[in-house]
Formats: structure tokens, C-alpha cells, sequence
């Protein structure tokens, strides 16, 4: 049977799960199923099963797990972005969007010396990487935080990844797509769109960041990251061919 629809659930643990309101309103009123018909369910974190409406609830949709099993849509690299918020969130959450799309780790929204953002509404964030998920029929959401620049890279100080970070040095001839993982994790550091301060440059220096530049012109943030994005995944995708 083909499946045109995802629908997400966090836990497929349970023999018998109900859709939230806002997946249950989507499942029955706008798609119209009924009770006996069969859907497919992910729970971003690397399953999907096979279901069958119970009720019909729109408020409430009860459905029976048939068989759960793991997806095989794992990217071979693990991308962890740390990004700045923009001052226009729309861009933000574009971002988001197609990370979701393309296949990422996490995602960390980073407060800088030079950020006009300090705030984002994670709700909203976490609603719109679900529809991305469901929308490109992946079976990964990635985790996403907000913390300070700082805290971030004490965070991964002791992941073992190749660590990079973007800003605007005329002089850096290190290109991102060019570059040759030694490591599964890479993570990126993306600044804000007044770029990262001196001191901001020079703590990640200390914790062994390797400055890269995003091709040969300055780029807004959101397109930073997906540059980003799109970098690794082509490298992910090319080692796989190769293995």
C-alpha cells in the first residue's frame, strides 16, 4: 500500500497511541479517513509503523500500531547546526523548514554578542520542523535548544567532531564543500547578521573551530545555513555511493 500522508507520533512503543489534537484534526477532518483505514506514523527518531484508525475521533484519533520497524533514511553524516536567530524569524523558520527537509541532527539557536534575537518561540519551531518531517515523509526530528554562544561551545567541548565555523574573513581560503570529514559529527557555528564578535572568534580558535568560509560571497544567515547543510549532506551522500 502507498502512503501519501505521515503523521507523528513521539512514542510508538505502545500497542494502541492517540494522535494529538492538531494530527488528529488533520488526519480526519482534512483528510477524511475513517475508522479500518491504514495510515503511516513516525516518531522522529528513526522508527515508522503502520497503523489502523481505531476512532475517528478529530479531537482524539485512536489508532492500532500494526508494525513498527526502522526507517532507513539515517543520513550518514550527523550535522549539528548553531545558528543565529535572525532579527526577521521568518527566515528562522524557513531555515528550520528545510533542515528538517534535508536531514540534520540538531539544531541550537545560539545568542551572540552581536545578535538582534535573544528570543524564540520554540512551540512554534517544534510545529513547524513536525510539518517538515511529515511533509518530506523523513523519519528524523532534530532536537533543538537556545543558549548562549558560550554555553554552546562548553557544551561540545568534549564531542569528538570536525568543528567549523563561518564568518566573513576576506582572507580565509578554507571552503566548507571542499572540505574532507574525518569525523561522523560535524558541527557549524552560523553567526548573526552583525557576524561573530572577536572575542566570540577568538574562544572558538581555543576550542579547536576551524574557520571556513560558505562559498565566495557574504551570505545572509539563513543562507549560511543551509549552504551548511547542503554541503555535508552532499559529502554524506557521495561517501555513501562510495561505501
Amino acid at each position: 500500500m502507498i502512503f501519501d500522508q505521515y503523521f507523528y507520533h513521539p512514542d510508538l512503543t505502545q500497542n494502541v497511541v492517540t494522535l494529538s489534537r492538531e494530527e488528529s484534526e488533520h488526519c480526519v477532518r482534512a483528510l477524511r479517513h475513517r475508522a479500518g483505514d491504514q495510515v503511516l506514523l513516525t516518531d522522529g527518531k528513526g522508527h515508522e509503523a503502520t497503523a489502523v484508525i481505531m476512532a475517528e475521533n478529530p479531537k482524539a484519533c485512536m489508532v492500532e500500531l500494526v508494525e513498527v520497524r526502522e526507517a532507513n533514511d539515517k543520513p550518514f553524516y550527523r550535522l549539528h547546526l548553531a545558528v543565529a536567530p535572525t532579527k526577521n524569524i521568518d527566515r528562522i523558520e524557513w531555515l528550520v523548514e528545510k533542515c528538517v527537509e534535508i536531514g540534520i541532527e540538531s539544531i541550537h539557536f545560539i545568542i551572540c554578542d552581536h545578535s538582534e534575537r535573544t528570543r524564540v518561540n520554540m512551540d512554534r519551531m517544534q510545529r513547524i520542523a513536525i510539518s517538515a518531517l511529515k511533509q518530506c515523509q523523513t523519519s528524523w526530528l532534530p532536537p533543538m535548544e537556545m543558549l548562549g554562544f558560550k554555553e554552546f561551545v562548553a557544551q561540545q567541548e568534549n564531542t569528538v567532531a570536525d568543528k567549523y565555523m563561518a564568518w566573513c574573513d576576506d582572507e580565509n581560503t578554507c571552503q566548507l564543500a571542499n572540505e574532507v570529514f574525518q569525523h561522523q559529527d560535524v558541527i557549524l557555528l552560523i553567526g548573526p547578521e552583525g557576524d561573530f564578535s572577536p572575542a566570540e572568534i577568538e574562544l572558538a580558535r581555543t576550542h579547536h573551530y576551524r574557520e571556513i568560509k560558505l562559498g565566495n560571497r557574504r551570505l545572509r544567515t539563513e543562507t549560511a545555513g543551509l549552504y551548511g547543510c547542503l554541503s555535508v549532506a552532499q559529502k554524506s551522500d557521495q561517501k555513501f555511493e562510495k561505501n
